[in-house]
């Protein structure tokens, strides 16, 4: 189980993540966190008037909402299964709908800005997660897939932004390798 200090570590190293009114569900991640997995993404925001923290890992996505004298109320979605994630911008805030082929989880009021670094994490996760690459000195393993396929996702990736033309022919380097 990782420590206060890990967690800390890890959700500092994160580019903009928005915890507002979440310390308590900061505060058990070391108890919902494994050892083998990292945070890659985080955010906060609302859902049926409840505050919740959304935190994606290298493994699944974590939904988290500490009541007052109830205790966790805990959402789980592992990444293998999530099958789309989406987003909407308002003026200031935004949200995510998060679909795993039978649910859709809804969170609204995000920060605006944490919403795009959040989605891009997650997707990252998703592909990193199906596909073993390695993200953030993290290495998942999968079954592999034939490297055609790898290439297409990779390229897919790259097309919407979410890879540099570096981070591509790095990737594309290592596919053809091996």
């Amino acid at each position: 189980m990782p420590t206060m200090d890990d967690i800390n570590e890890q959700i500092s190293a994160i580019p903009d993540p928005y915890i507002f009114w979440t310390r308590k569900e900061i505060r058990n991640l070391p108890k919902v966190i494994d050892d083998h997995e990292k945070i890659v993404g985080l955010t906060s925001g609302m859902v049926d008037g409840k505050t919740w923290l959304a935190v994606c890992t290298t493994r699944r996505l974590i939904f988290l909402n500490c009541r007052m004298f109830i205790g966790m109320e805990q959402i789980q979605m592992p990444l293998d299964r999530v099958q789309s994630i989406d987003h909407q911008f308002t003026l200031f805030f935004g949200s995510i709908s998060i679909f795993d082929g039978v649910n859709v989880f809804y969170m609204r009021m995000i920060r605006k800005s944490a919403i795009l670094p959040f989605v891009k994490a997650t997707e990252e996760a998703m592909f990193t997660f199906r596909h073993g690459q390695t993200t953030a000195g993290v290495t998942v393993k999968t079954e592999s897939a034939d490297v055609a396929t790898q290439l297409s996702k990779l390229a897919e990736l790259k097309e919407k932004g979410y890879l540099t033309d570096e981070e591509f022919q790095t990737q594309k380097r290592k596919l053809l390798a091996n």
